[in-house]
């Protein structure tokens, strides 16, 4: 190691006080410019043109942040709250130096750790400790800004802090006396890590603890961009409402039609009439986009129908070029200066489940999927146009569905041209059992799903070539935030998307606030999406012990029976609740979950008796772990643990008083189904209290109360039918 210049030497003074000697100060060092001083970069975001050619204003934001979020905590967890100053990187203090940013930033940095390696990558980063010329140097540097605030912590995190959930309750900050020795590369084995979502719901706290935990995906939708972009969180928009926003049949033809009178104010209209145009058909004095237009919609059974209702019904007419060249140019628009203005990814999506043209032009494009690509394809080449015109100044990435309609890989070469580069497939596997592993071979619920992912991203016959995102669903809309743990579960799958070739992951529907059991798969999501080799038995011993002291045992043993409990949690939700709802004869006609096991019966998941067996054992285990003396902040995260399993609990007891009351109904046992009547009645009527355990999620999976929530409201009503029929 080279020594220290003249500039940058310093004295250090080691002060005894008794047998031994306190711990130099140490001061923090950072480049803010062209801010005056840290404290304004770290807290000038608002101030940032984020989206300019010069990133100097925004690398000083981050960099600083990070700065000023190492001071926070090592003062919290060394005990000296006047150690730790942040000082201008050309400044050179005395004691030891924590070095934040490489050359050109931080030329202390430079002298010290020499150059960054070249292969970082974005969000990559290093750090190293030395020591030179009696001091001791912490140098954090990443491949880029938002890596420099990663490597601020990952140091924090290997000095003992946690953030397993948002909010304070959920830190873990330990007293040290000081820093370990680091000599460390990191680079993200996923590049995309965190949640799709759509609704401004994320507060201050979740937006740090993704920070924090190194997740960097979110939505556009959310306030606070300025603070999301210092954090390195990406922003996406887009949906399956897309067509509805940006070519909806109902809404006003936007030009001066040459047939029409009344849209003399509107722009020329750039396309010609059509010759099925019938005027304003309905008589309310405005031209909609159909009346103008019936070509550009789907044709189905003959005729052409405005068939876009939302985000479902069937794709408008996607042969038409007219209709592509409006929807595409409308869309680009709203990334410009619209709807969309601030967005990094465009998730670009047709209707949910949609139904597609059935004219012979449309036909001839071949599959929903091979059509869907030449959508991808003209959206690429709208916005490579706009930024060519100097209309769009940032790059945006184009995530396309690999799902329902479009699950299926093409069947034959992509466009000419087609940019791999900026468009790429996500893979949901929407109806995936989590009783198995994905690639489990058990379940032939998930093994449609190992062979659709395999035709798009490892067959050598397949036509796409480009990379793949998945998108999971640990909390998909009909969960409906039940309190399922899938830590075994996420310990194999990840590996096995990984291996498959994905470095791109989201899920949807997270909670944002009282995780309660969920905050571990949030957690070791994170982790793992870092480094995909994370040893997770190493990561649940140090959740557990850190998160739950002296419960920590009992805790874990809690978890294990949670995911056994809820792992057929799509069986439940999916399959037994309607069938309950509906009063179906066969509340267990799947092999996916059946009542009990019994001979010559083939049964892949946990029956549905074995679910109410763990339920009972995981209250008493969490039951156990209350009854412990715990420290203050260890016991209030139990008690939201319980609160949110009490849910899950209730919602598998009224499930079970439904169905043991069906059984004995149909088997003419009326005391006994109106005793199991009786107790789902009263279930109910918690349930109905219940109005806090199915929210802080998206809108798809937040339910109005409990009962609501369990999809089988009616099941009451139907069972108190049957036992009058049969009484």
């Amino acid at each position: 190691m080279s020594s220290i210049p003249v500039k940058w030497a310093g004295i250090l003074a080691a002060l005894l006080g008794g047998a031994r000697a306190a711990a130099p100060a140490t001061s923090i060092l950072v480049d803010p410019r062209p801010f005056r001083d840290a404290n304004a970069a770290a807290h000038g975001e608002a101030k940032v043109n984020w989206l300019d050619a010069d990133a100097n204003d925004d690398a000083a934001c981050t960099r600083c942040f990070a700065a000023v979020e190492l001071q926070r905590y090592l003062r919290r967890m060394t005990g000296r709250p006047d150690d730790f100053r942040v000082v201008g990187a050309d400044d050179a203090p005395p004691g030891d130096w924590i070095l934040v940013g490489m050359p050109p930033s931080n030329a202390p940095a430079s002298k010290l750790a020499g150059p960054a390696p070249s292969d970082l990558g974005p969000e990559g980063h290093v750090i190293r400790t030395s020591r030179a010329d009696g001091r001791r140097v912490h140098v954090l540097a990443g491949g880029d800004r938002v890596g420099t605030l990663y490597a601020a912590y990952d140091l924090l995190h290997r000095a003992g802090c946690r953030w397993f959930a948002p909010g304070a309750l959920h830190e873990e900050v330990p007293r040290i006396e000081a820093l370990p020795d680091v000599n460390v590369k990191s680079r993200p084995s996923f590049l995309t890590r965190g949640f799709h979502a759509w609704e401004n719901r994320g507060d201050e706290a979740f937006l740090l603890w993704m920070a924090r935990n190194r997740l960097n995906y979110w939505c556009v939708e959310q306030t606070g961009h300025p603070r999301m972009r210092k954090l390195g969180i990406r922003m996406s928009c887009g949906a399956h409402d897309a067509q509805k926003h940006f070519l909806d049949p109902d809404g006003a033809y936007p030009y001066n039609h040459a047939r029409f009178d009344g849209d003399d104010k509107r722009p020329d209209d750039p396309y010609p009439v059509s010759p099925d145009f019938r005027g304003d058909a309905d008589k309310n004095g405005t031209l909609s986009r159909f009346e103008a237009h019936p070509e550009w919609f789907a044709m189905v059974s003959g005729r052409r129908v405005p068939g876009i209702r939302g985000e479902f019904g069937t794709n408008y007419c996607t042969s038409d070029p007219h209709a592509t060249a409006e929807f595409m140019k409308a869309y680009v628009r709203a990334l410009i200066d619209g709807l969309y203005r601030d967005a990094d990814v465009v998730r670009f999506w047709t209707l949910d489940g949609g139904k597609w043209c059935q004219c012979p032009a449309c036909k001839a494009l071949g599959t929903p999927t091979d059509r869907n690509l030449l959508l991808v394809h003209a959206l690429d080449r709208e916005i490579k146009a706009a930024r060519a015109a100097g209309k769009l100044h940032r790059p945006i990435l184009i995530r396309f569905l690999a799902y329902a309609d479009v699950l299926d890989p093409p069947t034959r070469p992509l466009p000419d041209r087609f940019d791999y580069g900026t468009c790429m497939a996500t893979f949901f596997p929407i109806a995936r059992s989590y009783a198995f592993a994905f690639a489990d071979p058990r379940s032939a619920r998930n093994a449609r799903y190992v062979a659709q992912l395999r035709g798009w991203a490892a067959d050598p016959t397949r036509h796409y070539r480009g990379r793949i995102c998945i998108g999971e669903y640990y909390n998909v809309s009909g969960f409906k935030c039940l309190p399922a743990c899938f830590m075994h579960t996420m310990a194999t799958d990840i590996g096995t998307y990984h291996r498959a070739g994905a470095r791109y992951f989201h899920y949807m529907h997270c909670t944002t606030a009282e995780m309660g059991n969920k905050a571990l798969t949030n957690y070791q999501m994170a982790r793992q999406l870092w480094d995909v080799a994370t040893d997770c038995e190493a990561l649940w011993t140090d959740y557990f012990a850190r998160r739950y002291g002296p419960a920590a045992e009992t805790m874990r043993g809690f978890y294990l029976l949670l995911e056994k409990m809820l792992s057929n949690v799509r069986e439940l939700k999916y399959g037994l609740a309607p069938r309950l709802n509906g009063g179906a004869a066969n509340l267990f006609p799947s092999a996916e979950m059946r009542y009990e096991r019994a001979e010559g019966v083939t049964c892949a998941g946990p029956t549905f008796l074995e679910i109410v067996a763990h339920g009972k054992t995981c209250r008493q285990l969490i039951d156990r772990a209350l009854s412990l003396q715990l420290p203050d902040r260890i016991r209030a995260r139990i008690v939201e643990d319980e609160r949110l399993f009490t849910y899950g609990e209730r919602t598998v007891a009224y499930y079970h008083a439904c169905v043991e009351g069906f059984r004995a109904a149909r088997a003419g046992r009326k005391d006994d189904a109106r005793r199991h009547l009786a107790r789902a009645v009263k279930l109910a009527d918690q349930f109905r209290r219940d109005k806090t355990s199915p929210r802080h999620s998206s809108s798809h999976a937040n339910a109005p109360d409990a009962l609501s929530a369990s999809r089988a409201a009616g099941a009451i009503d139907r069972l108190r039918r049957m036992i009058d029929k049969t009484g």
